[in-house]
C-alpha cells in the first residue's frame, strides 16, 4: 500500500485516474497499477509520491532521512562502552551525559549530520556545534590487564520522528563497525514522587543479547518484565535484538516537571557498576545539579523563540 493510498484513501481513485491518463497518452502497454519497464525519470513523474506533490502541495513519503557520520579525529574506541543520549522524562538523559563528558574530560570526536535534525547549532564553550555529538575518552587499564573505553553519543536536543529509524540504524552500524562492545541507552519513567537526597529512583533493564543480562542481573538491577519503550531507545533495543548486538536500556523513574538530578544519579551508579575500570562516582553530580539545571533550563528558554514547531512524538507508557 502507498504513503498516499495510507494518508488519503478518498483521493486514491483520482490518483489513479491521473496516472492512468498518464499511461494512455505515453502509448504504454502496461496498464496500472503495475509499473511497466519505462525510463526512470518517467516513473517518478507519474508516481503517487509526484502526484501528492501535485495535488496536495507537499510530499509525504516512506523514505529515511539521510544521516551521515563526520569524524572530527581518528580515535581507537574497540572494545569501549558507548551511552547514548537524547531527551528523556526529566532530562535525566542529557544530565548524566553532561556529567560525564565534563568529569571524565571526554573528547568530541565525530558527529552526526542531517538535513532532517533540528536547525540549530549548540555552542559549548564559545564554539558551536551540530545537535548530535559523539565524544569518547582514552582506554583505562587496569592492573589485571582489562581496559575500559567510554563513548557518548549524546544531544541535547529531540529527534524528528521521520529521522528516529534511520538514526538508530546508523548508530548501531556506526558502533559496530567501530567495534564497541556494547550500548546503553538512559530514559525516563514518569513519576510525580519527588526523591529525597538519600533516595535512590528505581533503576530498570531491558537487554538483548544474554552477555548483556548476565551484566545487567549480576549487579541486581531490576528488569522490565512488560511494557513498552518508545523513540530511539525503542528501535534500538528490537534492532539490537534481530541483529545479536549487544544492546541494553536503563529506565529510571524521573519527575516530568523538571530537571531530575537525582534520578540521572540513579543512573551512573548502575553505569559505574557496569564499567568497574573508569570510575563514574555521582557524588559531585548532587553538588553540580543547580548548576547543570540552570544551564539546561537556560538552553530550552532561549531556542523557544526561534524554534519551529515538530510534531510530537505519540504518548507512550515509557521513554
Amino acid at each position: 500500500m502507498t504513503i498516499s493510498k495510507w494518508l488519503y484513501p478518498k483521493f486514491d481513485k483520482k490518483i489513479r485516474f491521473i496516472q492512468n491518463l498518464a499511461f494512455h497518452f505515453f502509448l504504454l502497454e502496461s496498464t496500472p497499477p503495475q509499473w511497466p519497464t519505462v525510463n526512470v525519470e518517467f516513473q517518478r513523474f507519474f508516481s503517487p509520491r509526484f502526484i501528492n506533490k501535485l495535488y496536495f502541495g507537499q510530499v509525504y513519503t516512506d523514505s529515511m532521512a539521510e544521516i551521515e557520520y563526520v569524524p572530527y579525529k581518528d580515535k581507537d574506541i574497540t572494545g569501549s562502552f558507548c551511552i547514548v543520549s537524547f531527551p528523556t522524562v526529566g532530562l535525566i538523559s542529557t544530565i548524566a551525559a553532561n556529567f560525564l563528558i565534563k568529569n571524565l574530560k571526554l573528547e568530541r570526536i565525530g558527529a552526526f549530520l542531517s538535513d532532517d535534525f533540528f536547525p540549530a547549532a549548540i555552542i559549548q564553550d564559545g564554539v558551536p556545534t551540530p545537535p548530535v555529538k559523539v565524544y569518547a575518552g582514552d582506554h583505562v587499564c587496569g592492573s589485571n590487564g582489562e581496559c575500559e573505553q567510554i563513548v557518548v553519543i549524546s544531544s541535547e536536543l529531540p529527534v524528528k520522528p521521520t529521522s528516529v529509524m534511520a538514526l538508530a540504524d546508523n548508530i548501531l552500524k556506526w558502533t559496530n563497525e567501530m567495534g564497541c562492545r556494547i550500548t546503553v541507552t538512559i530514559e525516563g519513567i514518569n513519576t510525580d514522587e519527588s526523591l529525597s537526597f538519600d533516595e535512590d529512583a528505581k533503576v530498570f533493564y531491558v537487554s538483548t543479547t544474554p552477555m548483556v543480562e548476565e551484566m545487567l542481573s549480576s549487579i541486581k538491577s531490576e528488569k522490565l518484565e512488560s511494557g513498552m519503550v518508545s523513540g530511539l531507545s525503542g528501535i534500538l533495543l528490537y534492532k539490537g535484538h534481530l541483529m545479536d548486538l549487544n544492546v541494553a536500556t536503563l529506565l529510571a523513574e524521573a519527575n516530568m516537571e523538571f530537571p531530575d538530578s537525582r534520578s540521572a544519579a540513579a543512573v551512573l551508579r548502575v553505569l559505574d557498576k557496569m564499567v568497574p575500570g573508569i570510575h563514574m562516582d555521582p557524588a559531585p553530580l548532587f553538588e553540580e545539579a543547580d548548576k547543570i539545571e540552570g544551564e539546561i533550563k537556560k538552553a530550552m528558554t532561549q531556542l523557544k523563540p526561534t524554534s519551529p514547531s515538530l510534531q510530537e512524538p505519540p504518548h507512550s507508557m515509557y521513554g
